[in-house]
């Protein structure tokens, strides 16, 4: 068989599911079978997978493609196909780290250096550092880079890599950044406190007990032939890509398969367990379902280890995963108790995000979203006029200066531009765009002027100067 048609054969893994109408699943496979097939044509993705589990059952999951696209390849097969998950890993060491606090081994609110054995947090504001922080990235570290590697034997360890790299820039719980150190120290404070490596710890107090036999942070051998191979467009040929080792391990390293994240999925929406065995207090599971932080309540904000998005009016619960060669996604819809999980070739491409929308479309009646400025206040919009920077760039690298910024300007109608979009306030310090898609908060610093602005989730901004 030619390599051409290898890219582009489509190529089903079909694996049985129950406790939904036959008919409408069958309607919703037609169509996501039609998604995969021309998606995959038209991006030329060589594979891809996904999962749906709703009420503790599995609807459906399904592998299309090939895990790799040379001599001795494989089909995609959804229970056993290896697939990284990128950042979706730090919502595992986000649980991990909640586990240790249902057992008392330390508080959410207190003081975390105390804890830390190998590695101590630089006493820069008075304000100490909480694993309520590292868990809603309020922490307030700054965003170095330097956090990968393409040889096993240049990782440095986690505590000695910190010793370089933390660098506290703002108080913590100011305000919300989308952070890798910080959930990367929640995975050094885990092992520190249990005396196992991170991995080790997951295995016996998570995988294991769901009968996630497929899932590693380091690949098994025997698991290698079965793991897809990362590929990226270049010149319009996919191309193998090398494997990617990270020193910041805890938010970004796990390999697992589609039916593994099932179960995971599983667990999450039945308050902590599944069966009878319980992963997590559902008291605590819950602060990994609901906002725990946001510039304002109603902008996006995050959980424990997730963050809230919405899809097209539904309140959801997410994560996404992006690594050389690989996309994922992760959407929880507890109210619900829908779970959905989608994973490719190809990092930052959207075949995930139309896979989770079909799916929504079929199962769940969209809530009309409100376009209209019926709510629009008239107030002085200067205050929040000017150039706004993403506050998960590195901030003092020496090249800060030159990092990319936004502008918000103000219009004649008293709307403000930005974004891409236009904005009309409904609230104090809070803005709905005029397609209804976006919600978008303030907050001040303490002497009363605009500081901080987010667009929801990991969407936060620094207002760093006044427009001209």
């Amino acid at each position: 068989m030619k390599y051409a048609r290898l890219v582009f054969t489509l190529c089903l893994v079909i694996s049985f599911f129950t406790g939904h109408s036959q008919n409408e699943t069958q309607f919703l496979e037609t169509k996501l079978d039609s998604l995969f097939q021309v998606t995959m044509h038209e991006q030329r993705i060589p594979g891809a997978a996904f999962i749906i589990v709703k009420d503790g059952q599995t609807i459906l999951k399904k592998g299309y493609g090939f895990n790799s696209l040379g001599e001795e390849i494989n089909y995609i097969n959804p229970d056993s196909t290896i697939f990284r998950i990128g950042s979706i890993t730090k919502s595992f060491t986000a649980l991990s780290l909640l586990q240790l606090i249902e057992r008392n081994a330390i508080q959410l609110k207190e003081d975390i250096n105390p804890y830390l054995t190998s590695f101590q947090i630089p006493q820069t504001f008075n304000k100490h550092v909480t694993s309520h922080h590292l868990l809603t990235h309020s922490a307030g570290f700054d965003e170095f880079g330097g956090r990968r590697v393409f040889n096993e034997n240049e990782l440095i360890p986690l505590a000695n890599f910190f010793k370089t790299k933390i660098k506290r820039i703002r108080e913590p719980g100011e305000v919300t950044a989308y952070s890798t150190y910080g959930i990367a120290l929640s995975g050094l404070l885990v092992e520190n406190l249990s005396q196992l490596t991170l991995e080790n710890y997951m295995e016996k107090n998570i995988w294991e007990p769901l009968g996630m036999h497929m899932t590693s942070i380091n690949l098994p051998e025997d698991h290698g032939a079965i793991a897809a191979l990362g590929y990226e467009m270049y010149n319009n040929i996919n191309i193998p890509q090398p494997w990617e080792w990270y020193h910041t391990f805890p938010a970004s390293s796990i390999n697992s398969t589609v039916t593994d994240m099932g179960k995971y999925m599983q667990m999450l929406l039945n308050e902590g367990s599944i069966g009878n065995t319980k992963i997590l207090d559902k008291s605590l599971v819950n602060k990994m379902l609901t906002q725990q932080l946001s510039i304002h309540p109603n902008v996006d904000g995050f959980t424990y280890g997730l963050y809230e998005r919405k899809w097209n009016g539904i309140p959801a619960i997410n994560h996404g995963g992006e690594m050389l060669g690989y996309s994922s996604f992760m959407t929880l819809i507890p109210e619900e108790n829908l779970g959905i999980f989608v994973v490719h070739h190809h990092e930052g491409t959207n075949l995930r995000h139309l896979a989770i929308q079909s799916i929504l479309d079929e199962l769940i009646e969209t809530k009309p979203i409100n376009s209209t400025t019926k709510e629009k206040i008239e107030g002085d919009l200067t205050p929040f006029v000017g150039k706004y920077v993403w506050l998960s760039n590195c901030q003092t690298c020496p090249d800060s200066a030159e990092q990319k910024f936004w502008e918000l300007k103000v219009n004649d109608d008293n709307t403000l531009s930005g974004f891409n979009r236009i904005f009309y306030q409904i609230g104090s310090l809070l803005f709905r765009s005029t397609d209804g898609e976006r919600t978008m908060g303030f907050k001040k610093d303490k002497k009363g002027k605009i500081r901080y602005m987010s667009l929801g989730n990991i969407n936060i901004f620094e207002k760093v100067a006044v427009a001209n």
